[in-house]
C-alpha cells in the first residue's frame, strides 16, 4: 500500500495522479458541474452561495474546452477596455466573485494582493498539470555582489531577496518586481531563483492538481521544501461517473501501454551503423560519460560531426526504418539545438510557429493536438539543472532524477497516438531514457 505523504501546511493539496487518459479532466468537469446542486460548507453552517472556481490549464484551446464542458459561467481574463491587462481583468473578476478559467502563464503572475482577495472571496483551485514553480533568474555572481554592495538589495531569512532602493530604475527593474512580490531567493550567494509564492496554494479553500507521476516533478519537490501537505489520489470510472480512489500505481496498465510502443533498439555498438543510438565520436567513453550522452552538457560539448550524425539518424529513422509522413511525426530535443537537428523529416520553424512544423516543446503537457501522430523521436537525456538540485538540497529535499526523467518522457509520449491505445513508433536514442522507460513499465520506478 502506498503511504500518504503529508508535508505540513494548514490545508492539504489534493493531487489527482493518474495516467494519461484515465479521466482526470473529466472528473474535474464532473466536480464543477456537481457543485451547482451543492451548498457551500462554512465553519458555522451552510451558505447558498455557488462555489467559485479558478481553473488553470497550460493552453488557450483547453480554456475553451472547459468553458464549453461546464455548466457554470467561467470567464476568461482578457486585455479589454476598462480593465487594461489580462491581470487587471483577472483581479476585477475576483472582486466580482466570478469563476475563472485561465492559463498557467497568467496564474504565475498573481501578486500577493490578488491572492489575498482570492482567499477573502473563497475559491477552489483546479490546476490541470503542474505549475512552473521554480526558475533560475539570469544574473551573474558579480552583479549579485554589486547589488548587495550598493545596498540595492539585501538577503534575509532563508535567502529571501529584499529590495531596498526605492529610486532604482536600472536594468534589474524586473528583479525589483519579483523581490517585492516575495518571490526571489538567493542560494549560497551564487544563484538566484524565482519561486512561486506559497500563497498561490494557501489562498484557496481547496486545491486539486491533475497530473501524472507527481513525485517525479519539480512541484512535488517544491511542496516538500515549503512544508506544503499533499495527499495523492487516482481516478476511476464507475458507470458514467468518475470517482477518486486511493493512489496505487500498481493499478496502471503500464505493461499494456509499453507493449504498444515500437521502440527502436540498436544492439550494434560500433560506429558503422548510421542509426546507432549510442553513437559518440569519442574513442573511449566511460560509464559516467555514457550515462550522460544526449544530456544538456553533452549537447553543449558535442562536435559538429556528432550533431550531424544525430541529424542523419533522425532523417533515416523516419524515412527508411518506420517510413512516416511528416504530418504523422512529432519530435523534440532541447530548444537551442532544434535548429541544428531539423531536416527533411523533422521540421522546425525558426519563428516558433508550431503550426508550420512537427516539433513539440520538450515540456509539452495537457495537449491533444498530436493524438494522430504515429511516430516520434525524443532526442534528450533528462537530468535536473545542478543549480536546482542544490537549491532543493538546501531544504533537505533530495531530487530523484530518474523519476524526473521518466516522468517527462512519459508525458511527451502521451502527446501521440498511444493516448488512444494505438501502436506508436519511438526513437529514443539515449540509452538511459530507454532503460528508465522499461523500468517504469515493470514498476521498478
Amino acid at each position: 500500500m502506498i503511504t500518504t505523504r503529508n508535508y505540513g501546511m494548514t490545508q492539504t493539496i489534493n493531487v489527482i495522479d493518474a495516467i494519461c487518459g484515465a479521466g482526470k479532466t473529466s472528473w474535474a468537469i464532473q466536480q464543477i458541474n456537481d457543485s451547482i446542486n451543492k451548498t457551500k460548507k462554512l465553519a458555522f453552517g451552510e451558505s447558498l452561495e455557488q462555489e467559485k472556481f479558478i481553473y488553470v490549464t497550460p493552453f488557450l484551446n483547453e480554456v475553451e474546452r472547459i468553458k464549453d464542458a461546464t455548466n457554470i459561467d467561467f470567464v476568461e481574463p482578457e486585455a479589454i477596455k476598462g480593465y487594461g491587462t489580462k491581470l487587471k481583468h483577472f483581479q476585477g473578476l475576483i472582486n466580482s466573485g466570478k469563476s475563472i478559467v485561465t492559463t498557467h502563464e497568467l496564474f504565475k503572475k498573481l501578486d500577493l494582493a490578488t491572492l489575498d482577495n482570492i482567499e477573502e472571496m473563497g475559491y477552489t483551485l483546479i490546476m490541470d498539470e503542474v505549475a512552473n514553480v521554480l526558475e533560475q533568474y539570469d544574473i551573474t555572481k558579480s552583479d549579485i555582489d554589486m547589488l548587495i554592495g550598493q545596498r540595492t538589495i539585501a538577503v534575509g531569512e532563508k535567502g529571501k531577496v529584499q529590495w531596498l532602493d526605492d529610486e532604482y530604475k536600472g536594468k534589474f527593474s524586473d528583479m525589483r518586481i519579483l523581490a517585492e512580490s516575495d518571490n526571489l531567493i538567493l542560494q549560497n550567494g551564487v544563484a538566484m531563483f524565482w519561486t512561486m509564492n506559497t500563497r498561490a496554494f494557501e489562498a484557496f479553500d481547496e486545491v486539486y492538481i491533475l497530473t501524472y507521476m507527481f513525485e517525479g516533478q519539480t512541484q512535488c519537490n517544491y511542496y516538500k521544501a515549503n512544508d506544503i501537505k499533499f495527499e495523492m489520489f487516482s481516478v476511476h470510472k464507475v458507470g458514467d461517473r468518475y470517482e477518486l480512489i486511493e493512489y496505487n500505481p500498481r493499478r496502471e496498465p503500464r505493461e499494456e501501454l509499453y507493449n504498444l510502443l515500437n521502440i527502436y533498439q540498436d544492439s550494434d555498438n560500433g560506429k558503422g551503423n548510421p542509426l546507432n543510438s549510442n553513437y559518440d565520436s569519442r574513442k573511449q567513453v566511460n560509464d559516467r560519460q555514457k550515462r550522460g550522452q544526449l544530456s544538456t552538457t553533452w549537447f553543449k560539448n558535442a562536435t559538429e560531426n556528432d550533431l550531424k550524425q544525430i541529424n542523419n539518424n533522425l532523417r533515416n529513422y523516419f524515412r527508411n526504418v518506420v517510413t512516416t509522413d511528416n504530418d504523422k511525426i512529432f519530435w523534440t530535443t532541447i530548444r537551442d539545438f532544434a535548429p541544428v537537428l531539423k531536416n527533411a523529416k523533422c521540421k522546425f520553424n525558426k519563428k516558433d510557429d508550431r503550426s508550420k512544423d512537427n516539433f513539440v516543446p520538450i515540456n509539452a503537457r495537457a495537449t491533444n493536438n498530436y493524438a494522430d501522430r504515429t511516430s516520434m523521436a525524443y532526442v534528450y537525456n533528462r537530468f535536473i539543472n545542478p543549480m536546482e538540485r542544490n537549491f532543493f538540497k538546501e531544504y533537505g529535499v533530495i531530487v530523484d532524477e530518474d523519476k524526473l526523467a521518466v516522468s517527462d518522457l512519459i508525458q511527451f509520449l502521451f502527446r501521440g497516438c498511444i493516448r488512444n491505445d494505438q501502436p506508436m513508433n519511438c526513437y529514443i536514442p539515449a540509452e538511459r531514457m530507454r532503460t528508465l522507460l522499461k523500468q517504469w513499465a515493470e514498476f521498478e520506478i
